[in-house]
């Protein structure tokens, strides 16, 4: 049995979803502000638009090709 729609006979949902919303993305931008500041979405967005695009090789081929047969 859910009880989780219990919560709007003691909060009006014109109260609790504001408040809900506002901390959620209160919450977003507190973890988004640790983690620049720790300094790990710096390291690779520093780097993002000095990236160069990968070099592409073409493999050699296993197996040399077979010789064709000699014409008579």
């Amino acid at each position: 049995m859910a009880t989780n729609g219990k919560i709007w006979l003691v909060v009006k949902p014109t109260v609790g979803l504001p408040i809900g919303l506002l901390f959620a993305a209160l919450l977003a931008v507190l973890i988004h502000t640790l983690l620049y500041a720790d300094g790990r979405l710096k390291a690779w967005w520093s780097e993002f638009p000095l990236a160069k695009p990968a070099v592409v090789q073409q493999a050699a081929p296993a197996i040399a090709p077979a010789a064709a047969p000699e014409a008579k």
